[in-house]
């Protein structure tokens, strides 16, 4: 059973209730919006922008429970990369909070510019159309403001506590691989590339989400916005499963299929940034006009993400070739050690390098264990 230390209790509980308070706010804020946007009949660039708007709060309410997920696998395994990467996660979080402000303001400002004022709420009067926007302004600013406030303070106070956590991880990670300097350096690599595997999912996960209301705002046509929505759906899913398959199993030919495709993947997103970043001359044909600094964010961000994830994962395939194994050796009980496994094998069944490393490896991990014992 899983025993947390009290610094460990304190971050979880922390995480999940921010996980709980501010999505509470944020749904204020889209209740907020949607009465906004209902007081006009908007066209379809309009309706776009109003779709585009409610998936970033979705997105930014999934960035939280995904904190909580960070969170509980991190202290489950006792993982300081993985505690790091929360505190980077939720900075990012915070810009992206910011980021969200200056989107509710372009909708309110721009996505009902040309729409019909048709108010459907008695409080606003039919010759004045700025009514609505002054009065939900007033109710939804200062719960924003809030919503940024509370992520900057648990920003800082999360940089904190992980650092304290990753220090305590620290210590017992060193106590299980610090005997092989060789394999604590795989092992740190491996936690590394986990912890990256798992932002990229989300980022890229998001950012397909991005692409739903691609025909009402222009992006491409119906056929081609579709294609693009099922192809980065589809093969960022199937990407990212080949990944971490050949990470937990350490399957390296499996891993240098990743590394080619993530490789491959880079020329779609560097296209998709440059695209999104092209401004034509006449601002009313600009698609990306609302959009821009979202889809600027999560292009880059990806791009950081898997120029990194592709690093680590020729570090970590180097390692698995010169046949320094970790998870595969460490990372099973003798419980789970049945017939099949390694170490009962006949000698002179035939064994692919693979195997013989991993034989090896156990071992030599056996061996010292027996070491400690008699000391």
């Amino acid at each position: 059973m899983l025993k947390l230390s009290t610094k460990g209790t304190i971050t979880f509980i922390s995480i999940l209730a921010q996980a709980i308070v501010v999505p509470i706010l944020e749904a204020f804020v889209v209740y907020y919006h949607v009465s906004f946007v209902n007081q006009f009949t908007l066209d379809s660039v309009g309706i776009g922008i109003s779709e585009a708007d409610l998936i970033y709060h979705a997105i930014f309410i999934l960035s939280l429970f995904f904190q909580v997920f960070l969170a509980a696998d991190a202290l489950w395994r006792r993982n300081t990369v993985q505690v790091i990467g929360l505190g980077v996660f939720n900075f990012l979080s915070l810009a992206y909070a910011g980021i969200q402000l200056y989107q509710h303001q372009i909708l309110e400002d721009q996505g009902t510019a040309t729409a019909i004022y048709a108010p459907k709420d008695p409080r606003f009067p039919f010759n004045n159309k700025d009514a609505p926007k002054i009065y939900y302004e007033g109710k939804m600013r200062p719960i924003e403001h809030s919503i940024i406030a509370i992520m900057a303070c648990f920003s800082v106070y999360l940089a904190i506590i992980s650092y304290l956590l990753s220090k305590e991880f620290g210590w017992e990670n060193y106590k299980t691989y610090s005997a092989d300097i060789k394999v604590r350096d795989a092992y740190m690599n491996l936690t590394i590339l986990q912890t990256l595997i798992k932002l990229d999912t989300f980022f890229i996960g998001s950012y397909a989400l991005q692409l739903i209301p691609s025909k009402n705002m222009g992006y491409a046509t119906e056929i081609l916005s579709l294609i693009e929505v099922v192809l980065v759906f589809v093969f960022g899913t199937a990407m990212l499963v080949m990944a971490w398959f050949s990470v937990v199993k350490e399957m390296k030919y499996v891993l240098l299929s990743v590394i080619n495709i993530y490789t491959l993947s880079l020329i779609y997103w560097i296209w998709r940034l440059i695209a999104v970043n092209i401004i034509p001359n006449n601002q009313s044909s600009d698609p990306y006009l609302f959009t821009r600094r979202f889809l600027t964010f999560f292009l880059t961000t990806i791009i950081a993400l898997v120029i990194i994830t592709i690093i680590y994962s020729i570090i970590c395939f180097r390692n698995m070739k010169r046949g320094t194994y970790v998870l595969t050796v460490f990372g099973q009980s003798e419980k789970k050690i049945d017939s099949n496994n390694l170490d009962y094998l006949d000698p002179s069944s035939a064994r692919s390098k693979r195997q013989s490393a991993i034989h090896q490896q156990r071992l030599r991990a056996q061996e010292r264990e027996s070491r400690i014992i008699l000391d």
